[in-house]
Order: structure tokens, then sequence, then C-alpha cells
């Protein structure tokens, strides 16, 4: 099984927000064979952090956050296709986050469930668990 970390799915597993994963959703991230972090999760984070909207805590700034939580958690960075920037922009309009829509078409191209607390994910059809 291979799963999506959306970006607040990812800061929720790191302990930089106060929301937290269910106990079930903690194990199938430890179980799943891949755990996928898109790299626009690491591109919003680093536009937070610099509009001081996001505390990264101990890390200097995000690109330290992105590497400690991909060696400490076994993620896989995701890198965004330039199908997956027009598959983005052909979904239904439930969602006006373009970052949030790009990790929503890695997720469908890849046929796997999404980790996130954002309920309109669902509106997409995504498998969501959070």
């Amino acid at each position: 099984m291979a799963l999506m970390l959306d970006t607040c799915g990812l800061l929720s597993l790191v302990g930089l927000v106060r929301k937290r994963l269910s106990r079930e959703t903690l194990q199938n991230i430890s179980t799943a064979d891949t755990v996928y972090v898109s790299a626009c999760s690491m591109f919003e984070i680093a536009i937070k952090h610099k509009k001081q909207e996001l505390d990264l805590g101990i890390f200097t700034d995000a690109q330290s956050l992105w590497n400690a939580a991909l060696t400490e958690y076994d993620l896989t960075d995701l890198p965004v296709s330039n199908d997956v920037f027009f598959q983005s922009v052909k979904l239904p309009d439930h969602h006006a986050d373009p970052f949030d829509r790009i990790i929503i078409a890695q997720t469908f191209k890849l046929r796997i469930s999404l980790v996130t607390f954002d309920s309109l994910f669902a509106e997409y059809g995504v498998s969501v668990m959070e």
C-alpha cells in the first residue's frame, strides 16, 4: 500500500500543527510500502514560513525541515510533472488552493489514498484518511 501526505498531514506527522493524525492513520503510515510527499508541499511550507505564518520549531528553514522529515519518516519526495499541473487545472473547482489541487492530481495519478484534514478533498472522490 502507498499513501500521499498533504501539507497539513506532513506538518501533523512532524508535530508542527495542533491537529493530530488518528492512531489508525499513523499505523497505516508506518506500515505503508511508500509514503509520498509532494514537492509542492515543500514550496507551500517555505512560503508560509517566509510570511511568518508557520513556525518551524527547531528547524531553521523549510529545507532543513523537509530533509529531516524525509529521513526520519522514510518519506518519498514526489516531483510535480507538467502532466500533473495540467490535470490539476482540469479538476472541478471544489478547491481554490493550487497546492491542494496539485496534490489531488498526484494522488489520482498514483491511485492511492491521501492523508489530510481537509474535508474538501473527499469531494473529488479521493480516498481520504486523517
